[in-house]
Protein backbone atom coordinates (compact mmCIF):
# COMPACT_ATOMS: atom_id res chain seq x y z
CA UNK A 1 0.00 0.00 0.00
CA UNK A 2 0.75 3.69 -0.60
CA UNK A 3 3.02 5.23 2.19
CA UNK A 4 0.19 7.32 3.75
CA UNK A 5 2.31 9.45 5.86
CA UNK A 6 3.04 11.18 2.76
CA UNK A 7 0.19 11.00 0.05
CA UNK A 8 -3.37 12.41 1.14
CA UNK A 9 -5.73 11.28 -1.32
CA UNK A 10 -5.25 7.82 -3.60
CA UNK A 11 -7.28 8.15 -7.31
CA UNK A 12 -8.17 5.43 -9.87
CA UNK A 13 -8.99 6.07 -13.54
CA UNK A 14 -11.78 4.98 -15.15
CA UNK A 15 -10.70 3.54 -18.33
CA UNK A 16 -11.62 0.56 -20.39
CA UNK A 17 -8.85 0.80 -23.06
CA UNK A 18 -5.69 3.15 -22.46
CA UNK A 19 -4.58 6.26 -24.12
CA UNK A 20 -3.46 5.76 -27.20
CA UNK A 21 -1.03 5.88 -29.33
CA UNK A 22 1.14 3.68 -26.84
CA UNK A 23 -0.86 2.56 -23.24
CA UNK A 24 -2.05 -1.11 -22.02
CA UNK A 25 -5.53 -1.57 -22.04
CA UNK A 26 -5.92 -3.38 -18.58
CA UNK A 27 -8.05 -2.03 -16.29
CA UNK A 28 -9.82 -2.68 -13.03
CA UNK A 29 -13.44 -0.97 -12.33
CA UNK A 30 -12.37 2.00 -9.93
CA UNK A 31 -15.68 1.23 -8.21
CA UNK A 32 -14.73 -2.18 -6.38
CA UNK A 33 -11.03 -1.05 -6.17
CA UNK A 34 -12.01 1.97 -4.32
CA UNK A 35 -14.44 0.40 -2.02
CA UNK A 36 -11.41 -1.82 -1.20
CA UNK A 37 -8.91 1.01 -0.78
CA UNK A 38 -11.61 2.88 1.25
CA UNK A 39 -11.09 -0.25 3.92
CA UNK A 40 -7.49 -0.59 3.94
CA UNK A 41 -6.58 2.87 4.41
CA UNK A 42 -9.90 4.87 6.08
CA UNK A 43 -7.55 7.84 6.76
CA UNK A 44 -7.22 8.80 2.96
CA UNK A 45 -8.97 10.55 0.24
CA UNK A 46 -10.25 8.26 -2.77
CA UNK A 47 -10.56 9.57 -6.30
CA UNK A 48 -11.56 8.84 -9.23
CA UNK A 49 -9.88 10.19 -12.27
CA UNK A 50 -11.54 10.13 -14.24
CA UNK A 51 -15.26 9.03 -15.14
CA UNK A 52 -17.28 10.16 -17.66
CA UNK A 53 -21.14 11.04 -18.20
CA UNK A 54 -21.75 8.65 -21.37
CA UNK A 55 -21.30 5.00 -19.98
CA UNK A 56 -23.67 5.34 -17.01
CA UNK A 57 -26.47 7.06 -16.67
CA UNK A 58 -26.27 9.64 -14.07
CA UNK A 59 -28.60 8.39 -11.57
CA UNK A 60 -25.90 5.10 -11.45
CA UNK A 61 -23.08 7.47 -11.07
CA UNK A 62 -24.49 9.39 -8.51
CA UNK A 63 -25.21 5.93 -6.74
CA UNK A 64 -21.85 4.44 -7.15
CA UNK A 65 -20.75 7.87 -5.67
CA UNK A 66 -22.90 7.87 -2.92
CA UNK A 67 -21.71 4.61 -1.77
CA UNK A 68 -18.15 5.68 -1.68
CA UNK A 69 -18.78 8.66 0.12
CA UNK A 70 -20.46 6.81 3.03
CA UNK A 71 -17.73 3.92 2.03
CA UNK A 72 -14.75 6.70 2.64
CA UNK A 73 -16.35 8.49 5.31
CA UNK A 74 -17.21 11.33 3.32
CA UNK A 75 -14.00 11.56 1.63
CA UNK A 76 -14.23 10.32 -2.02
CA UNK A 77 -14.19 12.67 -5.28
CA UNK A 78 -15.82 12.24 -8.19
CA UNK A 79 -13.67 13.48 -11.11
CA UNK A 80 -15.26 13.56 -14.08
CA UNK A 81 -14.38 14.33 -18.28
CA UNK A 82 -16.67 14.89 -21.23
CA UNK A 83 -14.76 11.51 -22.74
CA UNK A 84 -12.54 10.05 -24.40
CA UNK A 85 -13.00 8.58 -28.09
CA UNK A 86 -10.85 5.07 -27.14
CA UNK A 87 -13.59 4.26 -23.93
CA UNK A 88 -16.58 4.94 -25.88
CA UNK A 89 -16.28 4.46 -29.80
CA UNK A 90 -15.55 0.67 -29.90
CA UNK A 91 -18.32 0.23 -27.15
CA UNK A 92 -20.97 1.77 -29.35
CA UNK A 93 -20.94 5.16 -27.54
CA UNK A 94 -21.54 8.51 -29.48
CA UNK A 95 -18.67 11.75 -28.73
CA UNK A 96 -21.12 14.07 -30.12
CA UNK A 97 -22.33 16.73 -27.72
CA UNK A 98 -20.15 15.46 -25.14
CA UNK A 99 -19.33 18.48 -22.73
CA UNK A 100 -23.33 19.27 -23.36
CA UNK A 101 -24.23 15.33 -22.24
CA UNK A 102 -21.35 16.11 -19.37
CA UNK A 103 -23.18 19.26 -18.08
CA UNK A 104 -26.56 17.68 -17.94
CA UNK A 105 -25.24 14.68 -16.28
CA UNK A 106 -23.79 16.91 -13.57
CA UNK A 107 -27.38 18.57 -13.38
CA UNK A 108 -29.24 15.58 -13.08
CA UNK A 109 -26.66 13.84 -10.36
CA UNK A 110 -26.69 16.92 -7.98
CA UNK A 111 -30.91 17.48 -8.17
CA UNK A 112 -30.55 13.38 -6.94
CA UNK A 113 -28.26 13.96 -4.27
CA UNK A 114 -30.06 17.50 -2.89
CA UNK A 115 -33.86 16.38 -3.09
CA UNK A 116 -35.24 14.56 -0.69
CA UNK A 117 -38.45 13.77 -2.69
CA UNK A 118 -39.12 12.02 -6.26
CA UNK A 119 -37.40 13.80 -8.53
CA UNK A 120 -38.47 14.54 -12.00
CA UNK A 121 -36.16 15.89 -15.00
CA UNK A 122 -36.57 16.57 -18.86
CA UNK A 123 -33.49 17.27 -20.32
CA UNK A 124 -31.94 17.03 -23.93
CA UNK A 125 -30.33 13.87 -22.67
CA UNK A 126 -31.90 12.29 -19.60
CA UNK A 127 -35.58 11.94 -18.50
CA UNK A 128 -36.37 11.22 -14.61
CA UNK A 129 -40.29 10.79 -13.43
CA UNK A 130 -40.31 10.48 -9.61
CA UNK A 131 -37.30 9.25 -9.28
CA UNK A 132 -35.01 8.62 -5.79
CA UNK A 133 -31.58 8.42 -4.82
CA UNK A 134 -30.84 7.39 -1.39
CA UNK A 135 -29.02 7.44 1.02
CA UNK A 136 -28.09 11.10 0.36
CA UNK A 137 -24.21 12.50 0.56
CA UNK A 138 -22.88 12.59 4.13
CA UNK A 139 -21.79 16.07 3.44
CA UNK A 140 -24.69 18.95 2.35
CA UNK A 141 -25.91 16.64 0.14
CA UNK A 142 -23.00 17.15 -2.04
CA UNK A 143 -20.23 14.76 -3.39
CA UNK A 144 -17.33 16.92 -4.23
CA UNK A 145 -16.95 17.33 -8.41
CA UNK A 146 -13.59 18.04 -10.13
CA UNK A 147 -14.43 18.57 -13.96
CA UNK A 148 -11.11 17.53 -16.14
CA UNK A 149 -10.66 19.41 -19.56
CA UNK A 150 -9.31 22.52 -20.31
CA UNK A 151 -11.43 23.70 -23.05
CA UNK A 152 -13.06 26.70 -23.03
CA UNK A 153 -16.95 25.32 -22.08
CA UNK A 154 -15.21 22.98 -20.31
CA UNK A 155 -13.38 25.34 -18.11
CA UNK A 156 -16.87 27.50 -17.86
CA UNK A 157 -18.67 24.14 -16.80
CA UNK A 158 -16.18 23.98 -13.93
CA UNK A 159 -16.64 27.53 -13.09
CA UNK A 160 -20.21 26.91 -12.88
CA UNK A 161 -20.55 23.01 -11.29
CA UNK A 162 -17.11 22.08 -9.87
CA UNK A 163 -15.18 21.76 -6.40
CA UNK A 164 -12.14 21.43 -8.59
CA UNK A 165 -10.34 21.57 -11.91
CA UNK A 166 -8.65 18.34 -12.76
CA UNK A 167 -6.39 19.21 -16.38
CA UNK A 168 -4.00 17.15 -17.78
CA UNK A 169 -1.81 20.27 -18.79
CA UNK A 170 2.20 19.92 -20.26
CA UNK A 171 2.70 23.39 -19.10
CA UNK A 172 2.31 25.49 -16.37
CA UNK A 173 1.56 28.72 -18.28
CA UNK A 174 -1.37 27.02 -20.46
CA UNK A 175 -2.64 26.12 -16.58
CA UNK A 176 -2.07 29.36 -14.64
CA UNK A 177 -4.08 30.50 -18.32
CA UNK A 178 -6.69 28.16 -17.51
CA UNK A 179 -7.63 28.66 -13.93
CA UNK A 180 -7.47 32.35 -14.36
CA UNK A 181 -10.14 32.18 -16.90
CA UNK A 182 -12.54 29.75 -14.45
CA UNK A 183 -11.71 32.08 -11.70
CA UNK A 184 -13.14 35.16 -14.31
CA UNK A 185 -16.18 33.13 -14.52
CA UNK A 186 -16.51 32.05 -10.99
CA UNK A 187 -17.00 35.87 -10.19
CA UNK A 188 -18.77 36.81 -12.88
CA UNK A 189 -21.94 34.11 -11.45
CA UNK A 190 -20.96 35.18 -8.07
CA UNK A 191 -18.85 32.18 -6.73
CA UNK A 192 -15.82 32.29 -4.29
CA UNK A 193 -12.85 31.14 -6.77
CA UNK A 194 -11.07 30.44 -3.60
CA UNK A 195 -13.56 27.33 -3.31
CA UNK A 196 -11.72 25.77 -6.17
CA UNK A 197 -9.52 23.34 -5.40
CA UNK A 198 -6.27 23.68 -8.60
CA UNK A 199 -6.30 20.10 -9.23
CA UNK A 200 -3.59 18.70 -11.82
CA UNK A 201 -2.99 15.02 -13.23
CA UNK A 202 0.55 13.83 -14.92
CA UNK A 203 2.77 11.16 -15.38
CA UNK A 204 6.27 10.94 -13.66
CA UNK A 205 9.41 10.12 -14.87
CA UNK A 206 12.28 10.03 -12.89
CA UNK A 207 15.87 9.13 -13.62
CA UNK A 208 19.71 10.13 -13.49
CA UNK A 209 21.07 8.94 -16.04
CA UNK A 210 20.76 11.57 -19.45
CA UNK A 211 20.85 8.27 -22.10
CA UNK A 212 17.42 6.81 -20.05
CA UNK A 213 15.98 10.16 -19.95
CA UNK A 214 16.74 10.98 -23.66
CA UNK A 215 15.15 7.98 -24.41
CA UNK A 216 11.82 8.61 -22.59
CA UNK A 217 11.87 12.04 -24.05
CA UNK A 218 11.85 10.66 -27.79
CA UNK A 219 9.01 8.55 -26.86
CA UNK A 220 7.15 11.92 -26.21
CA UNK A 221 7.54 12.73 -29.96
CA UNK A 222 4.75 10.67 -31.24
CA UNK A 223 2.61 11.86 -28.87
CA UNK A 224 3.48 15.48 -29.71
CA UNK A 225 2.49 14.75 -33.40
CA UNK A 226 -0.61 14.37 -32.30
CA UNK A 227 -0.84 17.12 -30.02
CA UNK A 228 -0.93 20.53 -32.52
CA UNK A 229 -1.96 22.60 -30.07
CA UNK A 230 1.47 22.02 -28.34
CA UNK A 231 3.65 22.18 -31.39
CA UNK A 232 2.08 25.93 -31.54
CA UNK A 233 2.52 26.61 -27.71
CA UNK A 234 6.19 25.43 -28.27
CA UNK A 235 6.45 27.57 -31.30
CA UNK A 236 7.26 24.71 -33.89
CA UNK A 237 4.30 25.35 -35.67
CA UNK A 238 4.07 25.84 -39.19
CA UNK A 239 1.25 27.27 -41.88
CA UNK A 240 2.23 24.13 -44.15
CA UNK A 241 1.56 21.45 -41.64
CA UNK A 242 -2.40 22.47 -41.73
CA UNK A 243 -2.53 20.66 -45.12
CA UNK A 244 0.23 17.52 -43.34
CA UNK A 245 -2.35 17.10 -41.09
CA UNK A 246 -5.85 17.07 -43.60
CA UNK A 247 -4.12 14.86 -45.86
CA UNK A 248 -4.51 12.17 -43.07
CA UNK A 249 -7.88 13.03 -42.46
CA UNK A 250 -7.13 15.28 -39.55
CA UNK A 251 -8.07 18.98 -38.41
CA UNK A 252 -5.48 20.30 -36.10
CA UNK A 253 -7.57 22.39 -34.22
CA UNK A 254 -9.83 19.34 -33.01
CA UNK A 255 -7.29 17.20 -32.57
CA UNK A 256 -7.49 15.42 -29.27
CA UNK A 257 -7.82 12.48 -27.14
CA UNK A 258 -11.75 12.67 -27.59
CA UNK A 259 -11.57 12.80 -31.40
CA UNK A 260 -9.08 10.02 -32.00
CA UNK A 261 -8.72 6.23 -30.63
CA UNK A 262 -6.50 3.59 -31.00
CA UNK A 263 -8.18 2.29 -34.20
CA UNK A 264 -8.00 6.17 -35.89
CA UNK A 265 -4.18 6.07 -34.98
CA UNK A 266 -3.77 2.85 -37.14
CA UNK A 267 -5.31 4.43 -39.81
CA UNK A 268 -2.93 7.50 -39.93
CA UNK A 269 0.28 7.43 -41.85
CA UNK A 270 2.74 8.55 -38.73
CA UNK A 271 5.71 8.47 -40.73
CA UNK A 272 3.54 11.65 -42.50
CA UNK A 273 3.43 13.58 -39.26
CA UNK A 274 6.58 12.48 -37.45
CA UNK A 275 9.20 15.05 -39.51
CA UNK A 276 6.71 17.40 -37.94
CA UNK A 277 8.44 16.83 -34.28
CA UNK A 278 11.89 15.20 -35.20
CA UNK A 279 13.79 18.59 -35.18
CA UNK A 280 12.25 19.66 -32.04
CA UNK A 281 14.97 20.59 -29.37
CA UNK A 282 15.50 18.15 -26.06
CA UNK A 283 14.78 21.03 -23.75
CA UNK A 284 11.56 21.65 -25.08
CA UNK A 285 10.25 18.09 -25.23
CA UNK A 286 11.42 18.37 -21.45
CA UNK A 287 9.43 21.55 -20.79
CA UNK A 288 5.78 19.52 -21.42
CA UNK A 289 7.31 16.48 -19.13
CA UNK A 290 7.49 15.82 -15.58
CA UNK A 291 10.67 13.66 -16.60
CA UNK A 292 14.77 13.85 -15.13
CA UNK A 293 16.22 13.86 -11.83
CA UNK A 294 14.56 14.50 -8.72
CA UNK A 295 15.62 18.08 -8.01
CA UNK A 296 14.16 18.39 -11.83
CA UNK A 297 11.16 16.79 -11.22
CA UNK A 298 10.60 18.83 -8.26
CA UNK A 299 11.16 22.21 -9.71
CA UNK A 300 8.61 21.34 -12.45
CA UNK A 301 6.27 20.41 -9.88
CA UNK A 302 6.93 23.95 -8.00
CA UNK A 303 6.36 25.89 -10.86
CA UNK A 304 2.85 24.53 -11.50
CA UNK A 305 2.10 24.96 -7.71
CA UNK A 306 2.82 28.48 -8.31
CA UNK A 307 0.47 28.32 -11.39
CA UNK A 308 -2.24 27.47 -8.96
CA UNK A 309 -1.69 23.83 -8.31
CA UNK A 310 -2.82 22.47 -4.95
CA UNK A 311 -3.62 19.23 -5.11
CA UNK A 312 -1.37 16.83 -7.62
CA UNK A 313 -2.33 13.30 -8.45
CA UNK A 314 1.32 11.82 -10.07
CA UNK A 315 1.20 8.50 -12.19
CA UNK A 316 4.94 6.99 -11.60
CA UNK A 317 5.51 5.51 -15.18
CA UNK A 318 9.01 3.89 -14.46
CA UNK A 319 8.89 0.12 -14.92
CA UNK A 320 8.62 -2.27 -12.42
CA UNK A 321 11.35 -4.97 -13.55
CA UNK A 322 14.90 -5.25 -12.42
CA UNK A 323 16.25 -4.12 -15.21
CA UNK A 324 15.14 -0.29 -14.74
CA UNK A 325 17.11 -0.50 -11.24
CA UNK A 326 17.88 1.90 -9.45
CA UNK A 327 15.10 3.63 -10.86
CA UNK A 328 11.72 1.09 -10.70
CA UNK A 329 8.55 1.78 -10.29
CA UNK A 330 8.59 1.35 -6.64
CA UNK A 331 11.89 3.44 -6.16
CA UNK A 332 10.30 6.68 -8.29
CA UNK A 333 7.66 5.66 -6.08
CA UNK A 334 9.64 6.14 -3.19
CA UNK A 335 11.96 9.28 -4.31
CA UNK A 336 8.38 10.65 -5.18
CA UNK A 337 7.43 9.76 -1.37
CA UNK A 338 10.28 11.02 0.51
CA UNK A 339 12.69 13.64 -1.52
CA UNK A 340 9.76 15.40 -3.44
CA UNK A 341 6.76 15.80 -2.51
CA UNK A 342 8.17 16.28 0.97
CA UNK A 343 10.31 19.50 -0.51
CA UNK A 344 7.39 21.33 -1.64
CA UNK A 345 6.10 24.05 -0.20
CA UNK A 346 2.43 24.98 -0.79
Amino acid sequence: MIEQKTWSSVWVPDHLRGLPPFAIDAFLSPWTMLAAFAELAPNMTFGVAVTDGIRLHPAILAQNAVSLDHQSGGKFILGIGAGEKMNLSAYGFSTKRAVSRMRECIEVMKLLWKETGPVDHKGRFYRLERAVLEPKPLNHSNVPVWIAGNGPRTRKLTAEFADGWFPFPALPNLYKEGIADIHRHMKHIGRNPSTLTGGFWGRVFINDDPAKISQYLSGLRGQLALEPRLLRELGHWHDSYDQIYQEQGLVPERLSLLTYDADDIARIDISKLMPLVADIPEKDLKSIALAGTAEEVTKKLEAFIKAGVNHFCLEVINGVSRRNAPFTYWDASRILAEDIITALKY
